[in-house]
This record gives C-alpha cells, structure tokens and sequence, in this order.
C-alpha cells in the first residue's frame, strides 16, 4: 500500500472471509483466517511512502484440506482517519497440493491419450449445394462417421472451420470463407459408445451470396473442454 496524502497515516493490514460473491470456482471461502499472518499488520506511512508486508500461510496437518483451493481476502485500511480513511483490498488464492490449472491440463493430456477415433471421410464433397436451407444426408446420403475404437466412452465437438487455420494450398477454383455460421453439425456434440460408430449429418444454410461458388473449410473437433485434437477432415461444397 502507497500513502498518496500529504500527510503521516497508520495502516492496519487484515485478513478476512471474501464472501459469497467474490469466490471465484473452483475456490472456497478459507475456513480460517488466522492460517494468514500478515508481517507487520501494522505500520505507520509518511506522505508518498510505500509499506509492504510479508504474507505467511500455514495450513494445518490434517488430510482433509489436501487437493483443496482456498480464497481470502487481504483488507489494507488506514485508521483514525474518520471520513478520509482509504485501503485496498486483494483477492488471495492458493491450493493445497496441485492447483486448479495443473489438474485442468492433467485432464487434457489424460484425454488426448485415451483419444483412439476415426472420423470418415478424409474428404467430404456436396456437389448440388443451393441457397437456403440444404441436408447433406437427405439430398446426396452424405455423412461423417465416426467411429470410437476405444474401450471408454468418446465425446467430441464438431465445427466448421476457415481453411486458413491450416498452412495447406487451397484447392484451384475454391474459396474459403472465413464465416461458416451457415454449416451445422448434428449433433455438434458427438458421444460414442465404446467401440461403436455414429452418424453425423451436416446442415447447411447457404447464403445468396454463395450462389455459383464452390466452398472449401474444415472441420474441426474438439474435446468439450475446448482443446483442438484435429482439424484435418476437409469439405468441399459446390454451390448450383
């Protein structure tokens, strides 16, 4: 805390309980405020003068608390002075043992290992596309499948994506839109029993604009928590 006055102040440093409002998932109140010692808790400012102060955490030995994230509240306010009193107040979080983004990427990586799909095919062409509202699957019985060759249960997200999120030639007489609002997957969300195949239709609503043209992107999939695992199955779209 920095005394931005003209004059001398005593500052009082606290810790308190934020409450329920302030608590930030997948963090809790700190059951204790007395596990934060704050060293000095209290010190006196001249004008323009800086304080600081050490923060010590000590968690008791007790099982319990292991794999837990806890919040509190640091309160910096100064004392005895009546209507022009300041202070400052800071979020403190902290993990005992792995924190919340060591065990978010912990997932992540556990995830892609266990990842063990096909998605087919390599290459999906619509070649009668028109304006408006298209099914690939009714008008030419054209799908994606994909196929879970895994033991566990496969639960993907599919989205069309530009054709310049890869560093790959685009084909001759193709375009590659950036906004591809007018593809849809159904489902988006694809969950796939252990080694077993679903079928995915492709939606489209292709715009006026489009008339004539012939479109190429891809098509992304990720894991629901948002981590890209591929992005190389293509689709080709000629519009009459």
């Amino acid at each position: 805390m920095k005394n931005r006055g003209d004059g001398a102040v005593d500052v009082i440093v606290e810790v308190t309980v934020p409450v329920e409002t302030e608590i930030i998932e997948p963090y809790e109140p700190i059951p204790d405020p007395t596990w934060m010692q704050v060293v000095p808790g209290r010190f006196r400012l001249g004008a323009g003068e800086p304080g600081f102060s050490d923060l010590i955490i000590t968690i008791p030995d007790d099982k319990k608390y292991v794999g837990r994230h806890f919040q509190a509240m640091v309160w910096a306010h100064t004392v005895g002075t009546g209507f022009m009193a300041a202070g400052v107040k800071s979020h403190i979080r902290f993990s005992v043992g792995k924190g919340p983004e060591t065990l978010a990427e912990q997932e992540r990586q556990k995830a892609m290992v266990e990842l063990n799909y096909d998605l087919w095919p390599a290459g999906l062409h619509v070649m009668r596309a028109r304006p408006g509202k298209y099914d690939v699957k009714a008008e030419e019985k054209r799908s994606h499948k994909l196929t879970n060759r895994s033991e566990k249960p496969l639960e993907l997200v599919l989205r069309a994506a530009p054709w310049s999120s890869v560093p790959s030639a685009l084909p001759k007489g193709y375009e590659a839109p950036t906004d591809l609002s007018w593809v849809k997957f159904e489902p988006e969300t694809v969950k796939v029993e252990p080694e077993s195949l679903k079928d995915i239709r492709m939606m489209l609503d292709v715009p006026e604009a489009l008339k004539g043209k012939k479109i190429a992107f891809l098509v992304q999939l990720t894991l629901p928590i948002g981590t890209i695992v591929n992005m190389s199955n293509t689709v080709y779209v000629q519009v009459e």
